[in-house]
């Protein structure tokens, strides 16, 4: 199924509009929209111009999107983005250096809002691109997921933010800890989807990225999945913990009730990332591979919640547990993860989170196709 940016593409193609119109228009809602958000590291509106003179063509022709801050436009993710007709209107903001958790966003003034409420963050560290993308600035963006990067930033602004299973979108520089995938923040599942297919494969920069993945072909079921309030011992919030139960049990999947328990990973992950030292980390991450391995035996997905909380304030997380704790667990055994909405909780987007067996990243998003929630758009939006 095609996506809002897919179809957008085509008219482009066809004539029905201009890249040119299409790029104005994007242009003009971040002038408009980011003296509030602040999403912008910086504009690059003469460059999307002139790329939106050219002829258009591929998948994304004509589709404005924007590059996460500190991201080379010689990385993979957005070359070929490129290559396939995207056109980048800039850089969205990334998290503030050193800031507690990495869930809040900063353009070198001031910290990333949430179209849903401008006292609350819109997540990190790929904040600026949900917080353009659930604004309906541009249909997609580009980001990183090393702990939970793409879907954090997507469960607090109610869009989709995948993971692939580790390596399936090439990196721009080594990765010697194993944790981070380049992905898509996008409005629509579908058009995320398609972009990860277009960037994945292997690549000079990174010539051992997992094959080219193709788009998967829609699949409805059924499905058996586990579900779990929290992995590691920390649960989410209760009102999260309902919202994402109602969600499942009224998408017709069948939950089973299967063993699973994995190990905290904070300390191996801060590990991980620091010097990618292997140590006690690489036993957590043998344990928690192999016990989700033996859980993806018996069920085709697992289902948590995203976050533990709804959106935080925008200067930082609440004390506490790490609000995107669910995420990075992943991160460490390299499982696909995807996030979507689940529900609107006191006015703000709820997330679910869909995880699948290695290499299964179409029975992840296939899942989470049945499972994603339709929301209203967020009060400030173009």
């Amino acid at each position: 199924m095609d996506g809002p940016a897919v179809r957008l593409a085509a008219q482009v193609r066809a004539g029905i509009r201009t890249a040119s119109e299409v790029v104005e228009e994007a242009l003009e809602a971040a002038a408009r929209l980011d003296p509030e958000l602040h999403f912008l590291a910086s504009l690059d509106a003469a460059g999307a111009r002139a790329a939106a003179r050219r002829p258009p063509a591929g998948p994304l022709a004509g589709v404005p999107f924007l590059i996460k801050s500190g991201t080379p436009r010689d990385a993979p993710i957005v070359t070929r983005l490129v290559a396939a007709g995207a056109i980048p209107i800039g850089t969205s903001t990334r998290s503030r250096p050193g800031s507690a958790a990495r869930t809040h966003g900063w353009n070198g003034t001031d910290y990333t809002r949430n179209p849903w409420d401008p006292a609350r963050s819109s997540g990190g560290s790929s904040a600026g691109a949900a917080a353009a993308v659930a604004a309906g600035v541009v249909p997609i963006a580009t980001g990183g997921d090393s702990g939970g990067s793409l879907r954090i930033p997507a469960a607090f602004c109610g869009v989709a933010g995948f993971k692939g299973t580790a390596g399936r979108v090439p990196r721009f520089r080594p990765d010697h800890n194993g944790l981070l995938t380049p992905g898509i923040i996008g409005a629509d599942l579908s058009d995320v989807v398609t972009a990860t297919a277009i960037v994945s494969g292997p690549h000079r920069r990174d010539p051992a990225a997992l094959p080219a993945w193709p788009v998967p072909v829609p699949r409805d079921g059924p499905w058996r999945i586990a579900y779990r309030p929290g992995l590691g011992g920390v649960h989410a919030a209760p009102e999260i913990d309902a919202a994402v139960r109602a969600r499942v049990a009224a998408c017709g999947v069948e939950v089973v009730d299967v063993p699973l328990e994995l190990r905290p990973v904070a300390d191996a992950w801060e590990a991980l990332y620091a010097a990618g030292a292997p140590g006690p980390a690489a036993g957590i991450r043998r344990h928690n591979a192999t016990a989700l391995a033996d859980l993806f035996a018996a069920v085709d997905a697992l289902v948590t919640p995203t976050t533990l909380t709804v959106a935080h304030g925008f200067a930082g997380p609440p004390p506490g547990d790490f609000v995107g704790d669910p995420c990075w667990h992943l991160n460490v055994t390299g499982n696909p993860a995807v996030s979507v909405p689940a529900a609107l909780v006191r006015g703000l987007p709820a997330g679910l989170q869909v995880v699948a067996a290695h290499g299964r990243d179409d029975v992840a998003v296939a899942v989470a196709h049945v499972l994603r929630a339709p929301l209203p758009p967020p009060p400030i939006r173009r």
